[in-house]
């Protein structure tokens, strides 16, 4: 059981790492000494080959569910996102392999900026909680409506004051962390209800962390049930999808550049 779950857990991230190293490679085969100019096919290339792991991956991780007698939606859920996120870091190995033709630099920003992705948003965005913490006054909440743990989802605010109170403001610095494969993938899985006895608490500490402190009436702001949330796994998607977005653009410029007549 631990197996399936660490497994289904990890292997996003390991299909965005290899899929940057796939994009650099796709990227230096196609286009050759033109760097930057066949970008989309580059892409594509590097895409469908972690399509392919993406289907190992559920091929795998449905045969270990299966000899253990869980069920499949981890390794659904898993392979799915494990084909989206390479998609998104071919896009990234492929810019980065356009941008720097020093094959030694190359290597270094792509992995460095992939590593960073994976596993260097979540350990800065823990290393910045403490920089959040601030004094903020309270007032008396009123009609408070609780989740099943007891956190309050939804309340009004009256006018008496109530003091001010230590807290974490760590709906500032969560979305940082939410660009790791991982994070995106245990909050998918809190969403989808997919494995929520072995993974459902660990969303919910995301989610808790994205909302902020569990404190109501922060400031007098009330708090309704219909409040705006941008699901955690489409602002992880949204923020790697930005990154590989401006990469490509800028490396399209940069051949633009190079060969006017080509980029054309």
């Amino acid at each position: 059981m631990l197996t399936y779950v660490l497994g289904s857990s990890l292997l996003p991230a390991t299909a965005a790492l290899t899929a940057v190293h796939w994009g650099m490679s796709a990227q230096v085969g196609a286009a050759g000494h033109e760097r930057g100019g066949r970008l989309p096919a580059a892409v594509l290339a590097a895409a469908l080959r972690s399509l392919v792991f993406a289907l190992l991956i559920l091929l795998t991780l449905l045969m270990q569910g299966a000899a253990a007698g869980l069920p499949g939606a981890l390794a659904a859920t898993s392979a799915g996102l494990a084909a989206v996120e390479g998609a998104i870091f071919a896009g990234i190995g492929v810019a980065v392999a356009a941008l720097v033709r020093h094959r030694f630099l190359r290597r270094l920003l792509g992995w460095s900026l992939a590593v960073f992705m994976v596993a260097g948003t979540v350990a800065a965005a823990s290393f910045l909680v403490p920089a959040v913490r601030s004094e903020e006054p309270v007032t008396v909440a009123l009609n408070v409506v609780r989740a099943a743990d007891g956190t309050p989802v939804a309340y009004d605010c009256s006018g008496i004051a109530l003091g001010t109170v230590e807290l974490y403001r760590t709906e500032r610095v969560t979305w940082l962390a939410t660009a790791s494969p991982t994070v995106v993938f245990v909050a998918l899985a809190g969403e989808l209800s997919a494995g929520a006895d072995k993974l459902g608490w660990l969303s919910a500490a995301l989610q808790q962390a994205a909302a902020g402190t569990a404190v109501p009436c922060i400031n007098g702001e009330p708090r309704s049930l219909d409040s705006p949330r941008l699901p955690l796994p489409v602002l992880g998607l949204l923020l790697q999808t930005g990154v590989a977005a401006a990469l490509l653009a800028t490396a399209a410029a940069a051949a633009r550049r190079r060969n006017p007549i080509q980029g054309a």
